[in-house]
This record gives C-alpha cells, structure tokens and sequence, in this order.
C-alpha cells in the first residue's frame, strides 16, 4: 500500500509538471485544430506530385476514420494501439508499461511523459486518442456489449452534368458497422460515384459494395494467440511496404512517424482499389513469434486488348459511361501472401512473400517508358525488414528481391533516425528502387507511387519548443535511370520544404511554409514554388478566425513557361464545447495563370469527407458547414446530422470540366448531406 501510495504521489507531481511545461501543446484546443493543419500539410505536400487525386480521397479518409473513432487510452490494448499506423511496437509497450506503472491517464498531456514517444507522434496521437471518464457509467441499453454505427451521406450537385440525367449525378456511400465487445467487429459498405447508375438491371445496389467480419484477441492454446483473423474486405502492411502495403501513402514530412509494419485492418473507406478481399489472420506464437497468411481473389477493372492481354490495371473504379463499363471486372486477380515476424526487446526482424497469379497475361508496347512495366502472368516478390531502437538512435529498413517475365528486381528501404531529446529528431532515409522490381501491392517512401525506377536520399529534421517557434523541414534528392513518361532518358530532381510555427499563447498561432520542386518532363526542367502563409486567432472559448493565403509559382526555363497563382482563404468557426450546434464558413479568392500553377488547399468539411480543393483560372468559392448532434460518444443513442454548402463560381469561363463532366454555365454549386447514428 505504501508502495502504491508513493506511486500516485510521483504521479500527481508528474501532472502538474505537465501542466506547467507543457500548456502551450496540451491546451491550445480551444484555437488550434491540429487535425486541420495536419490535413493541409499533407495536403500541399501530395498536390506537389504529378500524381493526380486518385488515391488522396481513400488515404485521408483512412486516417479521417482514426481520428473520428478515437481509442479509449485507459482500455486500448497494445494491439488497439497498432492500428495506429504511427506507432511502432515499442511505442505501443512503452504507453500501456506507462498506464501499468501510474494507473490510468487523467490526461493526454501525459503522453509527454513517455520517452519513448516524439513530438510528431504526441501530436498524431491527441487525434486518435481519448481519455474515458473517471467514473464509467453503467450500460441499460438493450445493445449492451455491443456498438452499432450507420453513416450515410449524399453529394447532391445542384447543376446537371452533361453525361447523364441529374439524379444520376448525385453520388452515395453508405457505411454499417457494429462491434461487440473487444473480440469481434462486422460491416457492410455501398458506394456510388456521380454518374454511375443505381437500383438498376445492371447495378441492383450500390456500384461497389463490401463488407468484412473480423475478430481479434482470441486464446486458442497456451503458447498461440490469434491476434486477428478477417473475412472479407481487408488492407494488409508489412515491412516498410516494398512489397506488401495497401495503407495510406503520406507525404515526406510525416514518414519520420509513419510506420508500415506487420498489420491486418478492415477495409472501411469508398477507396475501390487498393484492398483484398478473401480472408486473412495473424497468429502469435509466445511473446515474439508471429506469423500472418492472407489469400484474396478480386476481379479488377483493366482495358482488354485486341490479343485478349492488358497493360494496366484502372484504379478509379469508375462505370459512368460504356467504355468504363467495358473494363469492369475483366481481370481475375488471385494473390497469396505470409509474413513472419520477431520482436525482442528493441530489436525486430521479419519475412515476407507474396505471389500473385492473373487470368489475363500483362503485355507491354513498344513505347519507351513501358520497356519496365510488369509483364506476364505471374509475379513473386520476397523480403526482408529489420530495425533496433536504442535510447536516442532507430534504424529500421527492408530489403526485396521479384521475379516476374522482364526479369528480377531489388529494392531496398532504409533510415535511420537520431532524436538527443523530444524535441529534436534528424532522420536519414535511404532507397533504391531497381528498374525492373516489382510487387503488385507495394506502396513505399518515394517520389513516384510506385516502387520501382527510383533512387534518392531525403533529410528530415523536426525542432520544437524553440520559445514560441517550431520547424519541420526536409530535402530529397530522387534520380531515375529509365525513362519515365514523356522522358527520352534518365531523369533527376529535388523537392524541399521549411515550415515555421509560431505559438505565443493559447489565443494565436502563425503557420509559414515554404515549398520547392524541381522535376523533368520531356526532357526538360521545371521548377515549382509553393508559398502558404496562415494566421489564426481566438476571439473566444466559442469564436476562431483565421485566414490563409496560398501562392504557387511555377516556371520551366526551356520553353520560357512561367505562370503564378494566388489564393486568399479567410475563415471563422463556432465551436461551443456544451451546444450541439457547429459550423464553420470560409470564402476563397483565387487568381491562377493556368493550370501548371493551380491550388490545393483543406476546406471545412464533415466527418469522413475528401475535403481537398483544386482550384485553377480566376474566380470565388464559399464554403458553409453546419453540424448538429445529440449527446456525446458515450451516450447509448447518439445522432448526427451534418450539411455542407460548396459554391464556386469562375469569372475566366462559361463551361467547366468536359466531356460527360462538363457544365453549361460559369457557377458550380454542390450541397452536401450526411446522417450519422450511433448505438451503444
């Protein structure tokens, strides 16, 4: 009892040191949208690429679910807290060894506390956390034990498109999931894009649907426990992604806290693409065996040839018009895969291998850039991932050998990171990714979104608590020595950003990034300059103002291309902490030359929406949302109801988009509805 008395004490001290040190991170809600400003930084950081938005909407809404079911810190498991792709298994230990040695949080504050966790992770983690009350409340709800949701939500375009009828325009997803208790967990998904049919001959439902069962933390022998097992639609992620990684692929600013190890997840998102569907597990064999096996089978969208082959897969998982109808389905894809993993102490190794057989043969043309895509029906690729962490060094790194009909590849992923306190973190990151590697389901680090073609050296540093100011920056060196598209021989570039935070109290924060790209393209070089400046202001516990200017400038000396942009956002929200009314309202002014120097930026949205903007030309958009809500997450019946108004108007033309997108007319006007209910 003295023992454990002492241990409360040193707690309560601990507390209150917190409290003093560390006001500015652990009280500035009231001004400070973290999850925001993380949105726009990885934001401006994917708009950087010539990647187009394919894949943002499902990687965001990835990390959006994290944060819109937030896990109770006082109950999470150390397998709870891995579906945080931001947490390496140390990490993970190092806060349940916490919540064992004081007892349970009071606060997330006391995240600061924990050694083993950086500034960046402490930052991601005020997202996806929450702290339960002190006194639980007792469950009378029919549903006990068990946790019910239903999310629905309509885009309704208040214009009509010039591909189909205007009802077919609106576009849906609709989301059904339940948990009972901590073992078991079921869904269902229905998703239609704008233009697809619905409740038709060929579309009876929704154009994707899906749905997935999966139980985890189950004994099934003294020395093995089934850690997870899901049937249906899942992600899986090992290593650092070389050769497995369906997750979300972030910018380079936030890979210094991401991870890619060993994990199996249901898949939730709209995202089309990139998930498996069949049936995977992860067994655990003692304390630092385990093992993971997952089969899939998927009929994927892909364009026949007249020799019946393909030479690419679609992505979009769009059948709006007859040509897009035409590829669905038409490729039979089988893909097999295991993962072996060891863990002691601070040291980690493990092995993967995966195997994928199509029922089309991939065939290439003549043209240069596709000299080192994939060919064949088969394609095999293994690897090895490895790390140690010690007091202030981490190195963790894989390696992966392919084989497919163009031949056999090696990649390799590695970094190594030196952080002399919590505040400070350099990290080095290392890859070569071979011309003629290749996995079908590999996401990495990198400048391209795929791993192959690739070499490249990044820097990153994090500093905090420098008085009032903080920076994150980092450089990349990245060199291709085959062609890429528009390329008639190798290709280099660099990419680096600098961004200053200014915090002197909890009622004012100033955000300044600045951003550069140099980069190749038929066979001559660009530069692109990215400049985005935000102030935001606390006029009350209810009230935030801010306002945010963005600029690009983009230029290619060769061909004496130059152009700019530029973009004004002021904005202000209501979020009272005891009504359930909130809303928020932004105008943008945007002014851009052309499309080479076009904007991105986050908008107010709601929950588990894309809400990332592009704008290019000359005109104003105004954004409105409002949410309404009955009780908190706690209460056994909690409804939502969210609206969102979207108006941009263009003063530099009559008709926007083309094709079956087009709309007669310069003002494009969206609404935006989503019902959200919660049963406990």
């Amino acid at each position: 009892m003295k023992e454990r008395h002492i241990r409360r004490k040193t707690k309560q001290r601990l507390i209150t040191c917190i409290i003093l040190i560390t006001t500015a991170v652990t009280a500035t809600a009231q001004i400070d949208d973290d999850w925001e400003e993380l949105m726009q930084e990885m934001t401006e950081e994917l708009a950087s690429g010539e990647d187009e938005s394919s894949e943002w909407a499902a990687q965001l809404e990835e990390l959006s679910d994290l944060h819109d079911h937030p896990l109770d810190i006082n109950a999470a498991t150390s397998e709870d807290l891995l579906r945080l792709p931001f947490l390496t298994e140390q990490q993970a230990q190092a806060i349940i060894d916490y919540r064992a040695r004081y007892g349970r949080f009071y606060s997330l504050g006391e995240l600061r506390l924990i050694s083993a966790l950086d500034y960046g992770q402490i930052r991601w983690l005020r997202q996806c956390l929450t702290v339960s009350a002190v006194t639980p409340q007792k469950r009378t709800s029919p549903y006990r034990g068990s946790k019910h949701e239903l999310l629905t939500r309509f885009n309704i375009p208040l214009y009509k498109q010039a591909g189909w009828p205007w009802e077919q325009g609106i576009s849906n997803q609709t989301r059904y999931q339940v948990q009972w208790g901590k073992h078991w967990d079921a869904g269902l998904r229905g998703e239609k894009d704008a233009g697809e049919s619905m409740f038709t001959r060929d579309s009876p439902l929704w154009d994707s649907w899906g749905g997935h069962l999966m139980a985890k933390d189950l004994s099934i022998g003294q020395q093995a426990h089934l850690q997870t097992i899901i049937v249906g639609d899942f992600k899986a992620s090992f290593g650092e992604g070389l050769v497995m990684n369906a997750g979300a692929r972030l910018g380079k600013l936030q890979t210094n806290i991401w991870r890619t190890t060993s994990s199996l997840r249901p898949h939730r998102s709209a995202d089309e693409s990139r998930f498996l569907r069949g049936a995977a597990a992860t067994v655990e064999f003692g304390k630092a065996w385990s093992l993971t096996v997952l089969y899939s089978f998927r009929k994927l969208d892909a364009t026949l040839q007249k020799n019946n082959t393909v030479q690419s897969i679609n992505t979009t998982g769009l059948h709006r018009t007859d040509a897009e109808r035409a590829r669905r389905g038409t490729l039979g894809s089988h893909t097999t895969s295991l993962h072996v993993s060891w863990q002691r102490g601070a040291w980690h190794a493990g092995a993967t291998g995966l195997f994928q057989y199509t029922d089309h043969l991939f065939q290439q043309n003549n043209a240069l850039y596709r000299q080192i895509y994939p060919e064949g029906y088969l394609f095999g690729a293994t690897s090895a991932d490895y790390g140690a962490r010690f007091a202030h060094w981490t190195f963790k790194g894989e390696t992966a050998y392919s084989a497919q009909r163009r031949g056999r590849g090696v990649a390799t992923l590695n970094s190594a990171t030196w952080r002399p306190s919590n505040d400070w973190q350099l990290t080095l990151i290392q890859r070569y990714y071979g011309k003629n590697y290749y996995s079908p389901h590999a996401s990495a680090f990198g400048e391209s979104s795929t791993v192959q073609n690739e070499s490249g050296v990044c820097l990153l540093l994090e500093a905090h608590r420098l008085g009032a100011f903080s920076t994150t920056a980092f450089v990349d060196y990245f060199y291709s020595p085959w062609p890429r598209y528009t390329m008639t021989r190798y290709s280099q570039g660099f990419e680096g950003s600098l961004q200053m935070t200014w915090q002197p109290s909890q009622q004012q924060k100033a955000v300044l990034r600045y951003q550069v790209k140099s980069k190749e393209r038929s066979d001559s070089r660009y530069y692109s300059h990215r400049w985005r400046a935000a102030y935001t202001y606390s006029l009350s516990n209810t009230w935030t103002a801010s306002a945010s200017t963005f600029l690009h400038h983009f230029m290619q000396p060769a061909t004496d291309e130059r152009s700019t942009g530029i973009a004004l956002m002021p904005r202000i929200d209501y979020k009272p902490a005891s009504s359930p009314i909130s809303g928020s309202c932004a105008f943008v002014w945007f002014s851009t030359a052309d499309y080479n120097s076009r904007l991105y930026f986050y908008e107010p949205t709601l929950t588990q929406v894309f809400g990332i903007q592009m704008l290019y030309g000359k005109g104003e958009r105004f954004i409105a949302t409002l949410r309404w809500h009955t009780g908190t997450y706690q209460d056994k019946c909690r409804f939502q109801l969210q609206l969102k108004a979207g108006i941009t108007h263009y003063r530099d033309r009559n008709v926007i988009s083309s094709g079956p997108t087009q709309i007669n007319g310069s003002w494009k006007p969206d609404l935006l509805l989503l019902f959200r209910l919660n049963l406990r």
